[in-house]
């Protein structure tokens, strides 16, 4: 029996429950004769990074070990509000071999042989466009919000001749510390966590010691 994972989201700002999501995704499961393994529900508000999201960690973690073979969500939607974010997790679940259940699509990210058809191609195409403009829309009112800081006299970003303490720099990324202690690889890191390489492998470098120390315990 195929094993499956149901997800649900809501935003905290609203009255919504995500029980009608997990009950409908139930009855999916049932009418499919999927095995219902995991049920993940997150309340989130705001469009958050998928590394901010406990339920999309859990998610993530859980899809690593195959523990399932599909996600049952009511649409694409419930994935995240960011399509950046929802596309990055499309993907990342797309390299644990895990499906996609879009049940007001009907259809599923992978066939049996684990390949996307034409609908899901088309969508992360869309998807992809539609995360191009989000970020073009946040450079620009960053740039926007800089030039008028500036305008006004203020600082932005680091005072020259500063320099950031390591200890500083390691408090920032407490998730990449906690992903490489757990036997991450770096380019998993910089997937899961969505950040540069030479911001984990710097970050690796510097308890790198405590990492030696824990594998030889």
């Amino acid at each position: 029996m195929t094993s499956v994972a149901i997800f649900g989201r809501v935003s905290k700002k609203d009255k919504q429950d995500y029980k009608r999501q997990i009950t409908d995704m139930k009855k999916v499961a049932d009418k499919l004769g999927y095995s219902v393994v995991s049920i993940i529900t997150e309340k989130v508000s705001g469009a958050k990074s998928n590394q901010e999201r406990l339920g999309v960690q859990k998610l993530l973690e859980e899809s690593k070990t195959g523990k399932f073979e599909k996600v049952l969500v009511t649409e694409v939607s419930r994935l995240g509000r960011s399509t950046l974010e929802t596309l990055k997790l499309v993907e990342e679940l797309h390299n644990y071999g895990v499906s996609i259940y879009l049940d007001d699509l009907k259809t599923e990210t992978l066939d049996d042989k684990g390949e996307m058809n034409m609908q899901t191609e088309m969508m992360l195409h869309m998807l992809s466009l539609f995360a191009k403009n989000e970020r073009r829309m946040t450079i620009e009112r960053i740039k926007s919000g800089m030039a008028q800081a500036k305008e006004n006299g203020v600082h932005c970003g680091r005072y020259k001749g500063t320099t950031e303490n390591d200890k500083t720099f390691l408090s920032k990324y407490p998730k990449i510390i906690e992903g490489l202690k757990k036997g991450f690889s770096v380019r998993e890191c910089v997937k899961l966590y969505d950040v540069s390489l030479g911001t984990v492998a710097k970050v690796r470098r510097l308890i790198k010691h405590e990492l030696s120390f824990e594998k030889a315990a």
